[in-house]
C-alpha cells in the first residue's frame, strides 16, 4: 500500500529517512537533533559515551527549543494572592539560610557513644549550639519546647507558626545584638493578628537615651517649662521601658519586617486603661472611640502589653532570687539551686521542699509513690517577676500613673533658689508593692464575682494537667497551668524543671457587665454678668457686654 510521507520510497530505508526529515511545529526535524547528538558523542569518549547519550540529548532538546509558558500559567503568577504567596516563600527561605555571622560547629560523622570503664550506661554526647563571634551563644528561647507545655494550657500558635518565629528570633538576636529574646504571645485583630517578640533593652538605646533626656532638660530649664508639661517617661533599661518589643502581622517575616514598638509614655496607660478597644493589625492606623486616643494603635499596643507583662508574669516561688550585685532593686536573677532541686526529686521522697514546685504530700505519696502538685490550687507558691504599675493619682500637676518608679524633677543647679511648692518624690503617698518577687496570694481582684466578705480572692486559676484524667496528682509529668482570671490569655505552665510565659488573647481585660466608656466633663457654665450695682458683691470671672463697642468721637480727635 501507500506509505503516509510526500514522496513514495523505494525502499524501507528511503521511507525511514522521510520520516526522521519531517518537521515539528518549530521548524525542527528529528534528523537534525540525532546529527548533532552524534557529533556531540563524537567528540567523547568512546568508553563513556554510551552513557552520556540521554543526558547530551536532554542538553541538546534544552538549547534548541524555547520554554513556552501556557497563558493560564501566565496569568495566575500575575495575580495579587500568587504574588503575595511567592513574597512569603521567598522570605521563608531567607529565615532558613544560616547568617554570615553565625558560626556553626564543625560537621562531625556520628559515632555511637560507648560506655567507659566502670560506667553502666555511656555519657551523653554535648550539644552544639550555633554561635555568635567570639565564641557567644545567640541568647534565644527554646521556643518549640515552651510551646510543649503551653499546649497543656490551650495555648497553640501551630507548629510551623513556631518554626518561623524561632527563625525570626534568630535573625533579630544577631542583626540587633539582642540579649534574653523570647516570645511574648500572640494579639488577635479585627484584620490582622500581631506577633510579639520580647528582648532586654539593647546598651545603645540606653546610652542614646540618656543623651536625649540630657538635652531636653537643658531645653527645658532654658524655656522655664512646667514640670507638669515634661516628658514622665521612664528610660530605656529602666521601669517600664525595661524591655524592648518588636511586632510582625507575619511570624515567617524577615528581620525588616518587624517593627520596633516606641519608648512607653505613662499617659498612654492611663489612658488606656479607661477605654476598650479591639486592634486592627496597622500599627500606622488611628484609635476611635472615647477617651481619645491621640497617639495610634502603636502606642495602643505597647500600654497593653505593658499593662499585661507587669501583671501576669509569674514564675515558681524560688526560681528567681534578687540580685544583690545591682543597685537596682527590680533586677533578679534565676536561683540555680532551686532548678538543681527540682530536678533531683525521688517519687518516693515524703519530704515536703516548699522552695520546689512540686510539693509531696504524705497520704498520697505512700499510696502512688508519685510527687503532688499541690500547687495547682495554692497561688502562695506563685510569684510575679514584674514590678507592678503604679494606679496614680495627681499631686500637684504631677501623675504617677502607668509608672514602676517615681517621677524626680530635673536636679537644681548651683546658684539656684529651690522652689518650696514645686513637686517631689515624698508628695505621692500612693500605696505600692515595692517587692517585685510579690506573692500571688496578696493579689486582690476587681472583679467582682471574686470578692468576697473577707476581701478580695486572687485573680488567678490553677489547674493540674495530665493524660491520666480522673488522678493528675498521680503523674509525676504533669503540668502547672496558673491563668489569669483579669486578663485571659495569659498563661503561665510548669513541670517543676522548666517553666513558660505566653499571652495569647486580643489584648482586652476581662469585664463581667456591658462595657459603657466613662462619662464625659460637664459642660462648663456660662460666664455671670455682674450686677450694676458697685455696693454688690464682685462675681469670680464676671464678665459684660458694652452698650457702644464703638470708639467716642471725641478720643479720635484726640488721636
Amino acid at each position: 500500500g501507500q506509505l503516509p510521507c510526500r514522496f513514495a520510497p523505494t525502499n524501507a530505508m528511503e521511507a525511514a529517512l522521510a520520516s526522521l526529515q519531517q518537521a515539528d511545529a518549530e521548524g525542527q526535524t528529528l534528523y537534525q537533533h540525532l546529527a548533532k547528538l552524534i557529533i556531540e558523542l563524537s567528540k567523547q569518549d568512546a568508553r563513556t559515551a554510551k552513557n552520556a547519550v540521554e543526558k547530551l540529548s536532554l542538553k541538546l532538546r534544552d538549547s534548541t527549543y524555547k520554554l513556552v509558558v501556557p497563558k493560564e500559567v501566565a496569568t495566575m503568577e500575575r495575580e495579587p494572592s500568587t504574588v503575595a504567596t511567592l513574597k512569603q516563600l521567598n522570605a521563608i527561605v531567607s529565615l532558613l539560610k544560616v547568617p554570615p555571622s553565625v558560626k556553626l560547629p564543625p560537621k562531625r560523622e556520628y559515632k555511637a557513644p560507648v560506655a567507659a570503664e566502670g560506667e553502666e550506661e555511656p555519657a551523653v554526647p554535648p550539644i552544639h549550639y550555633p554561635k555568635l563571634p567570639g565564641d557567644r551563644p545567640v541568647p534565644m528561647q527554646d521556643l518549640s519546647g515552651d510551646m510543649g507545655l503551653a499546649i497543656w494550657a490551650g495555648c497553640n500558635i501551630g507548629s510551623d507558626n513556631v518554626t518561623l518565629l524561632s527563625l525570626a528570633m534568630r535573625e533579630l538576636a544577631v542583626k540587633h545584638r539582642l540579649e534574653q529574646v523570647r516570645f511574648f504571645g500572640k494579639v488577635s485583630g479585627t484584620q490582622k493578628d500581631y506577633y510579639i517578640i520580647e528582648c532586654a533593652c539593647p546598651p545603645e538605646f540606653v546610652a542614646e537615651d540618656k543623651k536625649r533626656v540630657g538635652e531636653e532638660i537643658k531645653k527645658a530649664k532654658a524655656a522655664k517649662t512646667p514640670a507638669a508639661e515634661l516628658d514622665h517617661s521612664e528610660q530605656w533599661g529602666t521601669g517600664v521601658n525595661a524591655f524592648a518589643y518588636f511586632v510582625a502581622t507575619d511570624p515567617g517575616a524577615t528581620v525588616e519586617g518587624w517593627t520596633m514598638l516606641p519608648r512607653c509614655q505613662p499617659v498612654w496607660i492611663r489612658t488606656a486603661r479607661s477605654m476598650r478597644r479591639l486592634f486592627t493589625g496597622y500599627l500606622e492606623g488611628r484609635v476611635g472611640g472615647y477617651p481619645h486616643f491621640p497617639w495610634g494603635e502603636a502606642a495602643y499596643l505597647r500600654a497593653r502589653i505593658a499593662e499585661i507583662s507587669h501583671s501576669c508574669l509569674v514564675a515558681p516561688s524560688g526560681a528567681f532570687v534578687k540580685d544583690e550585685e545591682l543597685e537596682d532593686a527590680n533586677a533578679i536573677k534565676i536561683n540555680d539551686e532551686y532548678f538543681q532541686q527540682a530536678s533531683q526529686a525521688e517519687p518516693g521522697d515524703d519530704v515536703k521542699k516548699p522552695e520546689n514546685l512540686w510539693v509531696r504530700d504524705e497520704e498520697r505519696a505512700k499510696e502512688a509513690h508519685a510527687p503532688v502538685a499541690n500547687v495547682a490550687s495554692s497561688a502562695e507558691n506563685w510569684t510575679h517577676i514584674m514590678p507592678a504599675l503604679r494606679e496614680g493619682k495627681e499631686v500637684k500637676g504631677i501623675n504617677n500613673g502607668g509608672r514602676v518608679t517615681k517621677w524626680a524633677p530635673p536636679p537644681v543647679e548651683e546658684g539656684e533658689e529651690p522652689d518650696e511648692n514645686a513637686y517631689t518624690p515624698d508628695d505621692d503617698d500612693e500605696e505600692y508593692p515595692e517587692d517585685i518577687l510579690r506573692s500571688l496570694e496578696a493579689d486582690q481582684s476587681k472583679l467582682s464575682s471574686l470578692k468576697t466578705e473577707d476581701g478580695a480572692l486572687p485573680p488567678w486559676k490553677f489547674t493540674l494537667c495530665t493524660t491520666l484524667g480522673r488522678f493528675p496528682e498521680k503523674s509525676r509529668n504533669a503540668v502547672v497551668a496558673c491563668q489569669s482570671l483579669e486578663w485571659p490569655g495569659a498563661v503561665c505552665t510548669s513541670n517543676g524543671v522548666q517553666f513558660c510565659n505566653i499571652y495569647i488573647g486580643d489584648g482586652m481585660p476581662r469585664i463581667e457587665t456591658f462595657y459603657s466608656p466613662p462619662v464625659p466633663p460637664p459642660v462648663s457654665s456660662e460666664f455671670e454678668v455682674p450686677s450694676e450695682d458697685p455696693e454688690a458683691p464682685k462675681v469670680p470671672n464676671g464678665i459684660s457686654e458694652l452698650k457702644d463697642p464703638r470708639v467716642p468721637k471725641e478720643e479720635e480727635k484726640a488721636e
